[in-house]
């Protein structure tokens, strides 16, 4: 059984945008260090992403707080 966990922050401009720029590189090299590992080598390009979020959910948490963010920053805007 899973229950949804709800984060509320309040960040300025700045560190909301400084967040952002983080998750995303941390986001690309999370799934780089695993895009060509034997685990994933055989998974077609165009589904291997979602495989490697699935298979590390950290990875996952980190896309998901990704949306979360570019969403209140554009809702900011």
């Amino acid at each position: 059984m899973s229950t949804a966990l709800s984060i509320q922050m309040s960040l300025s401009e700045t560190l909301a945008e400084a967040l952002l720029q983080e998750l995303r590189e941390r986001l690309r090299l999370g799934i780089q260090e695993h895009w060509y590992s034997d685990e994933f080598r055989r998974v077609p390009d165009g589904m291997r992403t979602g495989a490697i979020l699935s298979a590390y959910p950290a990875l996952a948490a980190q896309k998901t707080t990704l949306g979360a963010l570019q969403v209140a920053i554009r809702k900011q805007a």
